[in-house]
């Protein structure tokens, strides 16, 4: 039986989140930098990192992190919350940033608490905040490993939990950001409280099949220099 197929087209960072101090993008040379305490658990897939809801991975990023006018992105990554309010924010419940670039105004995967039923939420910064009050899934229980995805696509905002569809909303439009920083587990208005594996963000926008797949897949096969491909496993030092 064939397993299926992480997509690879379109990748521009891939942090499979082994412990700092350097959070290594394996694809597209944004490495980042663990502001704070850096503590490796087991993850979904090998290491992962804990988050403590002030520890920060900064990311400078390239310019292909730069989204500002780009109407069509994802994002996902999978996450274990600590608690039923994994976050130490700015405003009581808000926010645990996943991933983002919200310090750039640009977008956020991340936890809200304020959005009672859907508190595991997608925003992007079109000229104002869309998504912003619940565009997401519910908050899981602690403890376990669930997989996020967020894609803009044409404008178009759509949600996934585990490989399957959520919702979707039209009129974000495209991006309106100051930069190519990004962030993962804390931003300027909160962080998050819980682990953090295999973040991954594209310029293409994921279909619901290549969601799906992602979802399921174990490892990679890569070629990122044109050389002979190399697991997944064996990038990530599985142990």
């Amino acid at each position: 039986i064939a397993s299926a197929q992480m997509t690879i087209d379109g990748i521009i960072g891939y942090w499979p989140m082994e412990s700092g101090p350097d959070v290594e993008d394996v694809i597209g040379g944004n490495d980042g930098v663990v502001n704070g305490k850096s503590k490796e658990v087991a993850g979904w897939f090998g290491g992962a990192m804990e988050f403590d809801g002030i520890t920060e991975v900064e990311i400078q990023g390239t310019d292909a992190l730069n989204l500002n006018g780009l109407d069509t992105f994802s994002v996902s990554a999978w996450a274990n919350v600590d608690s039923d309010d994994p976050v130490i924010g700015v405003v009581a419940g808000c926010c645990g940033s996943i991933v983002a670039q919200r310090d750039m105004d640009g977008w956020a995967l991340r936890y809200d608490g304020r959005n009672a039923g859907l508190e595991m939420e997608f925003i992007v910064h079109g000229g104002g905040w869309a998504g912003d009050g619940g565009f997401g899934a519910p908050l899981p229980p602690a403890g376990e490993w669930h997989h996020y995805v967020g894609v803009l696509d044409g404008g178009t905002m759509k949600f996934y939990f585990d490989g399957e569809f959520q919702m979707e909303s039209a009129g974000a439009g495209a991006v309106v950001s100051n930069g190519a920083e990004a962030e993962i587990g804390h931003a300027g208005d909160g962080g998050f409280v819980g682990a953090i594996d295999e973040v991954v963000i594209y310029s293409i926008a994921l279909d619901d099949d290549q969601v799906m797949a992602n979802f399921e897949t174990p490892g990679l096969a890569v070629d990122p220099v044109g050389k002979l491909a190399t697991s997944w496993a064996s990038l990530k030092g599985l142990r």
